[in-house]
């Protein structure tokens, strides 16, 4: 079941069809790319599930797949966690939690602006209506891992963001997941 509505539907954070293309382009990568890492498990086969509730600038809530990587490359560690609907339609959403530290452990992080040289993790939430896309970015907020493996990565998160090209929108997102380590790539 997926509810999205945005009160702004042509906001200045909003990008063409080309954005939302190098976009997904950036996470086909990322995903690629991960699987020349090392590690101690393989990803199941399956999906895992996760939810996101959405409100501000942008209205969407919704339940979907999550999945995590994780990968050590030139001394940085990735670790990223993505959430989204299952179906994807013209208007929808997407989440990513990632952090340069590596997988977290079980505990309590900050969700911080998006910045290589942070120990922070950080939290992008995404929205695609009729081929625009809207990036918004994490200022602040809180991500719980309750459990932490190379196989699957448990948690929760709330957060504020606002638009990543500088206008004056911001979005308030919370949800969960339980995502395991992406079928066919080796986790860390």
């Amino acid at each position: 079941m997926q509810r999205i509505a945005s009160t702004q539907p042509h906001a200045r954070g909003a990008h063409s069809s080309r954005g939302r293309r190098s976009a997904l382009a950036t996470f086909a990568l990322l995903s690629l790319s991960v699987g020349a890492c090392g590690g101690d498990a393989t990803g199941p086969g399956g999906l895992g599930s996760g939810s996101l509730t959405a409100s501000g600038a942008i209205t969407a809530s919704g339940s979907g797949i999550a999945v995590f990587q994780s990968v050590t490359s030139g001394g940085t560690s990735l670790f990223q966690v993505v959430v989204a609907p299952l179906s994807q339609t013209a208007t929808t959403w997407e989440l990513q939690i990632a952090s340069y530290s590596g997988r977290p452990a079980v505990g309590t992080y900050n969700l911080s602006p998006l910045s290589a040289s942070s120990t922070d993790p950080t939290a992008s939430f995404y929205y695609t209506s009729a081929g625009n896309l809207q990036m918004f970015n994490s200022t602040s907020g809180q991500l719980v891992i309750t459990s932490s493996s190379a196989a699957s990565v448990r948690g929760t998160f709330t957060f504020t963001a606002t638009d990543a090209a500088g206008g004056a929108g911001t979005v308030t997102a919370q949800g969960s997941f339980n995502a395991p380590c992406a079928p066919g790539i080796t986790c860390q």
